[in-house]
């Protein structure tokens, strides 16, 4: 498989939506004209800054797909390949050891499929043993609490004021519910249809405004995002294309298997769909989606946005042979991604002189880099 089909699946599906009236939304995101010329994703950046995680190498993750912060912490996961969880200082990128014992013991995790940090508990979740471990680091190490018992299993959640809400695993009846603080069911939402057969990698984000947390949903096919944390879906922003909001799903009526997802997909084929939400930061965006087979990238802030083909970027920032760094997640207005060292193609004729060049050679026995920036304003 080439590196630009590795990259697309790998952030578009890991791993549900169709709100039921929800409210009013706050605002749009728009998908703006296509830049149809061959561009350097440096130039679409500002502020780059690339930094090494240190610390024992067992405790430094090679692949990510998830970041969240709190004021001490920085929690990476990696739900596709090592399963797992890691922990740094925020300050200095330094690994702190999180005490996971995997297993199929009674007090062991089989794997990691997803994390939410609250504070100074973060939660992991064990979609196979339908268990929610927290561990505490209010004293400045991690201890392992009491596991939350899980009604029903969830494929990706997130932390709500009254407990938890989580995508469902096979076989359920609703794709979204709600759970409370013991794991138990509170209200269930959206027809576990055809439309979930394949999830964004990251459904769930936090997002600071002002000095309120919110968490917002998004699926692969429905062009809504919806707000979630106060225990209930709203509506909070929906995406337009060519001056018209782009429509939901109407037929969705399939077969839930590879087959019926084909003829699910022919009927979407000439709008906007298979979302994924990369980085979502008040007043900016970063969002990949398909338009009649083909795959585009929107990054787009208060002041201007552009659209473009994925093969016609060119990756000059991480330079690991993907079309566009892989985003997992933000820190306030900033979008990072992880760069493994023995991954970068040294060999483009464009890393000489590059931002990634001076970090590998001010740090040369660094396996792993934390990539952070901000859209550029033009």
């Amino acid at each position: 498989m080439s590196k630009k089909l590795l990259f697309l699946y790998l952030i578009l599906f890991t791993s549900f939506y169709s709100c039921n009236k929800p409210k009013k939304g706050e605002m749009d995101l728009i998908i703006p004209p296509e830049n149809l010329g061959k561009t350097a994703v440096s130039s679409l950046v500002d502020k780059i800054q690339i930094s090494p995680l240190s610390g024992d190498p067992n405790l430094l993750p090679l692949e990510a797909d998830r970041v969240d912060f709190s004021k001490k912490l920085m929690v990476i996961g990696d739900f596709t390949f090592s399963q797992n969880v890691y922990a740094f200082e925020n300050t200095t990128g330094k690994a702190i050891n999180i005490p996971v014992k995997k297993g199929d013991g009674p007090n062991e995790i089989h794997a990691i499929n997803d994390f939410w940090l609250d504070s100074t508990i973060l939660y992991v979740l064990d979609g196979v043993k339908r268990n929610i471990v927290p561990f505490d680091y209010s004293t400045g190490s991690f201890k392992q609490l009491e596991k939350i018992k899980l009604e029903l299993p969830l494929r990706r959640f997130a932390k709500t004021n009254s407990g938890f809400v989580g995508l469902t695993g096979g076989g359920q009846d609703s794709a979204l519910v709600f759970l409370d603080q013991y794991g138990n069911l509170i209200s269930s939402h959206l027809p576990n249809s055809i439309e979930f057969l394949l999830v964004p990698t990251n459904p769930f984000h936090k997002m600071m405004k002002g000095n309120e947390t919110l968490v917002l949903f998004h699926s692969s096919f429905n062009p809504e995002i919806i707000r979630v944390d106060n225990g209930k879906p709203e509506l909070y922003s929906t995406i337009s294309y060519e001056g018209e909001k782009v429509k939901k799903p109407q037929n969705i009526n399939f077969k839930k298997n590879q087959e019926g997802f084909n003829q699910f997909r022919e009927t979407l084929i000439n709008q906007p769909s298979l979302f994924n939400l990369m980085g979502f930061a008040p007043e900016q965006f970063i969002l990949l989606f398909f338009l009649q087979d083909s795959a585009r990238l929107v990054l787009s802030n208060s002041v201007k946005g552009n659209t473009f083909r994925i093969e016609n970027l060119i990756n000059d920032l991480s330079f690991d042979q993907q079309p566009f760094p892989k985003i997992i997640g933000t820190n306030g207005p900033r979008f990072l991604a992880l760069i493994a060292s023995d991954q970068i193609n040294k060999d483009d004729l464009n890393f000489s002189g590059s931002e990634l060049e001076k970090a590998l050679k001010a740090c040369p026995d660094t396996p792993v880099f934390l990539l952070e920036f901000e859209l550029k304003t033009f």
